[in-house]
């Protein structure tokens, strides 16, 4: 709901603050006197350009506001947190300020202080307040908006079929550019297929398997080029160790000599026992070592490869390394990718698996598009129905509104375009609205259509839609917006006495002329005496039956 709004140096305005009421806030005032400037304000601090930027600052200023309060919803606050704007609660200060700059007119929005760029700006209007009036029919030659007053007005099947239907459509769409990323990866491969494959050739026929296999050959190499030295080296170990040839006895024969004589006297103190247990544990090792020595001596004498071979391959890796720029372990990887790019068949099936779940996603996505245009369909007949019955009430007896579906790309809105077609006379073709609606006509239409839809704003703005009614059709449209503020705020501008006796709050608008410049002024009229007054000048005088009626229609309305 709409609280408060600030005006500075608006237009004709210089400055004034209107406070808002619950139901209906009535405006009224002479012609021209900037009735209209209040909806013209709300609508250009959303964004709008109901004033003309170069009319927006007052004559002989450098800068103006507009500034509104709003109470705050669970729809506007879900808007709040979907945006980023989290730290927002409680009641909404939405301002604009304009001013002029090198000749030019800048403008800066904000919510509770917070920068918003106009677009978001313009979002959130849609939630806070709702225009009925001829500027308002932009709207309807919006695809998005219509959309969304059947939707909103749908069934819970019909969100819930939205729902999946946008979920399928990025997965169906995912799916589309990973086939798309596939071909085009696959058509730069091709026209580097010859190289790729020499590539592939070189490090296929390398017989690549280890990261280490250089390691490993510089390992053998080293063992192979010392293999005399080596084997001298054990030779002697193992004689010195193990060996009878010798003059001097060797270690393993004195150890066991060792063991011998303490064996004879360990059981005359336990720290001779000991001493026994560690000899024996180093006779064990002793026997160990000498094995290992003998195990590795075999292993020399019956090596598989030699040593011109070790070096032959570790001279063509090392040369592999120096070609690719990569060491050996990047290599093996580098030849599995390349493998991807050969292998022709790997991608064709890639592509026929993709091309299977393409067709599927797209099978379901038309299932889901036939059950939200059944869905869709069937709410909009509703809607028209009951479009056209309040148009008849309000004077429209001949008018005729249609929705027309039509098949278009699908996207993940559906595959249909909606379309409002309307006619005012029998002889009069239905057309969209805004080739053959008129200013009165759109005013009534945008009423009737806004009282059948089901997301609404909590404040309405209805600019003098009661223009060219009278008796039946007046009646009818007075217990429309008097049944539609029960639930939401309404602002309405009107020159009719029957209309504005029946607000709960009036608001008179006055353009006064001083010293040749023009100021525009509101008064709210708080007393019946000042509302009489008011309605005795929109019936047209001060005579007695002027002032009579209009404290009865101040009665009949309070009653």
């Amino acid at each position: 709901m709409l609280i408060q709004l600030t005006l500075k140096n608006i237009a004709l305005i210089e400055i004034i603050e209107i406070n808002f009421e619950k139901g209906l806030n009535i405006f009224t005032g002479d012609s021209g006197s900037g009735k209209s400037l209040i909806l013209d304000s709300l609508n250009v601090l959303f964004g709008g350009s109901n004033i003309p930027l170069n009319h927006l600052i007052r004559p002989g200023k450098e800068e103006c506001l507009i500034e509104a309060k709003f109470s705050n919803s669970s729809q506007v606050t879900d808007w709040f947190s979907k945006n980023g704007f989290y730290k927002i609660s409680g009641e909404i200060f939405v301002k604009r300020k304009s001013y002029i700059k090198n000749n030019k007119i800048l403008s800066k929005y904000t919510i509770n202080n917070f920068s918003i760029s106009k677009k978001l700006l313009e979002e959130l209007g849609l939630l806070l307040v709702d225009f009925a009036g001829q500027s308002d029919s932009v709207l309807y030659d919006n695809q998005d908006y219509r959309r969304s007053i059947i939707d909103d007005l749908g069934s819970k099947e019909l969100k819930t079929i939205n729902f999946e239907i946008k979920n399928m459509w990025q997965e169906f769409q995912n799916l589309r550019k990973r086939r798309q990323d596939m071909m085009h990866s696959y058509k730069q491969k091709e026209e580097n297929n010859f190289v790729i494959k020499e590539m592939y050739k070189v490090l296929e026929e390398a017989n690549l398997n280890s990261g280490n296999e250089i390691f490993e050959l510089q390992s053998k190499e080293l063992r192979l080029s010392n293999n005399f030295d080596i084997n001298n080296s054990i030779q002697l170990s193992l004689d010195n160790l193990n060996s009878y040839k010798n003059e001097a006895p060797s270690i393993s024969y004195l150890i066991a000599q060792s063991i011998k004589q303490l064996s004879k006297v360990v059981q005359y103190d336990s720290k001779i026992k000991d001493l026994y247990e560690n000899l024996m544990n180093i006779q064990s090792d002793v026997e160990n070592l000498i094995f290992a020595l003998t195990e590795y001596s075999e292993e020399l004498e019956n090596e598989d490869i030699s040593l011109e071979e070790i070096q032959k391959r570790l001279f063509y890796l090392q040369n592999l390394e120096r070609t690719f720029s990569l060491e050996l372990p990047k290599l093996i990887l580098k030849k599995d990718e390349l493998k991807k790019f050969v292998d022709t068949n790997l991608f064709e099936e890639e592509i026929k698996t993709l091309d299977i779940q393409i067709n599927n996603s797209q099978a379901n996505l038309n299932t889901l598009f036939e059950v939200q245009s059944f869905q869709r369909r069937k709410t909009a007949y509703q809607l028209q129905d009951s479009v056209i019955s309040i148009l008849k009430n309000l004077g429209l007896e001949n008018a005729d509104f249609s929705i027309k579906f039509s098949k278009v790309t699908a996207s993940s809105e559906g595959n249909e375009n909606i379309d409002f077609l309307f006619s005012a006379n029998p002889d009069q073709k239905l057309a969209p609205l805004s080739k053959v609606i008129s200013g009165g006509e759109m005013s009534r239409f945008l009423l009737a259509i806004k009282s059948s839809i089901s997301q609404k704003p909590n404040t309405f703005f209805l600019d003098e839609i009661d223009n060219g009614l009278s008796g039946k059709s007046l009646h009818s449209l007075v217990d429309l917006i008097k049944l539609t503020a029960q639930e939401r705020q309404v602002l309405c501008i009107t020159h009719q006495p029957f209309l504005a006796a029946t607000g709960n709050t009036h608001f008179k608008v006055k353009k006064n002329v001083i010293n040749g410049i023009t100021f525009t002024s509101i008064t709210k009229l708080i007393t019946k005496k000042e509302r009489q007054n008011e309605l005795i000048e929109l019936i047209g005088g001060g005579f007695s039956e002027a002032n009579n009626y209009a404290s009865t229609l101040i009665d009949r309305a309070a009653a």
